[in-house]
């Protein structure tokens, strides 16, 4: 039986699921709520608001100069306040990759990494984290918070919406508001297509990933060393996999491919997507599948591996919970494990709780 025990930390607050419009009239015409199901906008009745420009940050990342809203005329930007420490900022990378393939020469997704910690506002702290998690749009480090209260931001993650003019669309802060963002930014440039003043040539970005060679492993995210089988079983992160070696670093094999999935069946056929912790017993090797959001159980005898919890959707309940069907419960980032007992524990990093998964009544 899987259950949330205990909370580390305080649940994170979704905050704002709605949009503070700049201006009465957002491109072109009025928009009432709801904008989309579950979200509210709203649209006070004052006028258009000027940009700020993006002045103060101490490094760029993913670009070989900083950038500026004046040279992005003609783009729709957006901007997204966030920070590497925090899950929700971390929830909403897919989002914002879904959005720039989607717009891929009329939008400008720039990430404005205003730190919490000290340590976050190291340039090269930001650019692993950049690398790690694969963003392709240029960051600024805001480590002085310049831009952030230029902006007048208030929590992570936020982002804001700036229309082609240089004007502010709106703002949303919190995770889910994918449909918000891609409904109003497809607005804004049928409408500015329309007047002409949209560009549509792709910007040059100067990639990080691009100063790094292949690495026979990607940002490792835990090692279990099995002193009894004389084997390491490292969490291959980046490259979607687990690796086994002897302890001397030796390989002995892998399992899972490169690309990101998930996949039951076969060493050869199984995917994951970025496994984090993971735990022994016996022949079962307990994999944190974090970003699929699953629990996977490898079977070390037969060479398969199984999802045991988890739908593959994210869950977003909190407070307490009864347990249920492990398979028929959402996870939420599964980070780390620790088996105790007959006990599996969970490092569940979506809502800062340590969850419970009993391996003989398969329940969560």
């Amino acid at each position: 039986m899987l259950k949330k025990k205990w909370c580390v930390a305080a649940c994170a607050v979704l905050a704002l699921a709605s949009f503070v419009c700049g201006g009465a009239r957002v491109v072109g015409q009025t928009l009432s709520p709801p904008l989309t199901k579950g979200l509210m906008m709203t649209v006070p009745q004052i006028g258009r608001v000027r940009a700020p420009e993006l002045s103060g940050g101490r490094g760029w990342l993913n670009t070989e100069q900083p950038l500026s809203l004046a040279a992005l005329r003609g783009k729709v930007v957006l901007l997204d306040f966030w920070t590497y420490g925090c899950i929700n900022c971390i929830h909403i990378i897919p989002d914002l990759k879904r959005l720039e393939a989607k717009y891929p020469h009329q939008l400008v997704v720039i990430g404005v990494h205003s730190a919490k910690f000290d340590n976050e506002k190291d340039t090269d702290n930001i650019r692993r984290i950049v690398l790690r998690y694969e963003i392709e749009h240029p960051v600024v480090n805001d480590a002085d918070f310049k831009i952030w209260q230029a902006y007048a931001v208030n929590a992570w993650p936020t982002q804001y919406l700036i229309d082609p003019a240089g004007y502010v669309i709106g703002k949303v802060a919190g995770e889910g508001n994918y449909e918000a963002l891609d409904r109003v930014i497809g607005l804004t440039i049928e409408e500015f297509r329309k007047r002409g003043e949209l560009k549509e040539e792709p910007l040059k970005l100067s990639l990080e990933r691009a100063k790094v060679g292949d690495l026979p492993l990607a940002f490792p995210g835990k090692v279990l060393a099995d002193a009894r089988g004389g084997r390491l079983f490292i969490a291959d992160s980046n490259h979607n996999r687990v690796v086994v070696t002897k302890l001397d670093g030796t390989l002995i094999e892998t399992i899972g491919g490169g690309a990101a999935g998930a996949t039951d069946g076969a060493y050869d056929k199984a995917s994951f997507n970025r496994p984090q912790g993971i735990a022994l017993d016996g022949d079962s090797l307990y994999v944190a599948d974090t970003e699929n959001h699953l629990l996977r159980r490898i079977d070390l005898k037969a060479r398969t591996v199984q999802t045991v919890a988890g739908t593959g959707q994210q869950g977003h309940s909190f407070g307490d919970y009864a347990g249920g069907a492990a398979q028929q419960t959402a996870l939420n980032s599964p980070w780390d494990l620790a088996l105790v007992g007959r006990t599996l524990y969970i490092a569940m990093a979506g809502p800062h709780q340590i969850w419970l998964y009993d391996l003989d009544a398969k329940q969560t």
